[in-house]
């Protein structure tokens, strides 16, 4: 067992997410295999390639971990392949990959796959997954590419401006993993005291400032003082605003699905845009498998 596979660890909700891409990756190729485009995948927060999924166990109280045998640990510890090794795994795979992770020891086990898989064309880029991104597009994008980006980040870090740059293309899909409970809506304070580099993040996430609107209530009280407080449905504002400017870009959105943790708390959506309908036909499909939500702009789009 390799020690950084050990390090990278992931919910057991993981797998949700990850058969949901790895069914509709195989659709996708699937449907275009017999045309003759150049199909591309990008992976733009790729990981290791493979994760521990946590247990039980990884957060108990050193007391408590005293009473289990290390060797029982070991043993327990389970893996599950990661959006790399799916899409590349594929009946019918992509004819060109990119890979990319910021980290430098992810980035040297995404260049073993390499090795692995010989016939595959592979692409590994070390930096911020936004940028390169959006430095490979104009290198790609031709009337002959068609193509899916993966876009799972580690938290609030997946910019509008690289979404945006996707869909504009009008070739690319993306299936993307919004932290909604994660990460974003623990950024939002109660009291509205967001700090600098908190809002920052957000901003970026979101395209703009408009967010801030949708998730604070402004009263004035006898004193004329105003009070700011967070509305109770923030979460669902918020996923309404991100689906809707999905769809203006790309054209096309599915019904979000909902994963949760161990606990039934909703952690994050996977979303899915494009610029065609059969797209989403088969992306609603897939998602109905999991758990999903239903956004109000969803009756208008049918």
């Amino acid at each position: 067992m390799k020690r950084s596979h050990t390090e990278n660890t992931v919910g057991p909700w993981a797998r949700q997410k990850l058969n949901g891409l790895e069914a509709y990756l195989d659709s996708y190729t699937t449907a275009l295999s017999k045309q003759r485009f150049k199909l591309v995948y990008i992976d733009a927060f790729a990981g290791a390639g493979k994760s521990r999924i946590r247990g039980a166990w990884e957060n108990a109280d050193e007391s408590d971990l005293l009473l289990l045998d290390e060797k029982f640990r070991k043993e327990e510890s389970e893996f599950v392949e990661g959006s790399p090794r799916r899409a590349l795994s594929l009946a019918r795979p992509f004819s060109e990959y990119f890979f990319f992770d910021a980290d430098n020891v992810r980035a040297q086990l995404l260049k073993e796959l390499q090795d692995e898989y010989p016939d595959r064309q592979i692409n590994i880029g070390i930096g911020d997954g936004n940028s390169l991104v959006q430095a490979l597009l104009p290198s790609i994008d031709g009337p002959n590419t068609r193509g899916v980006a993966f876009l799972d980040p580690y938290g609030p870090h997946l910019r509008w401006s690289t979404v945006q740059a996707l869909g504009t293309t009008k070739r690319f899909e993306v299936i993307i993993n919004f932290p909604l409970g994660m990460a974003i809506n623990r950024l939002i304070t109660r009291s509205g005291d967001i700090p600098n580099n908190w809002r920052a993040d957000l901003n970026a996430c979101f395209g703009g400032d408009e967010w801030e609107k949708l998730v604070y209530s402004e009263n004035r009280d006898l004193f004329g003082d105003t009070d700011r407080q967070k509305v109770d449905n923030a979460a669902e504002r918020l996923l309404e605003y991100y689906a809707t400017r999905l769809k203006d870009v790309f054209g096309h959105v599915a019904t979000p699905s909902v994963v949760r943790n161990t606990r039934g708390s909703p952690i994050y959506y996977i979303l899915w845009a494009g610029p065609h309908p059969l797209g989403r036909k088969i992306a609603d499909y897939i998602l109905r498998l999991g758990d999903r939500v239903s956004v109000p702009n969803d009756r208008k789009r049918r």
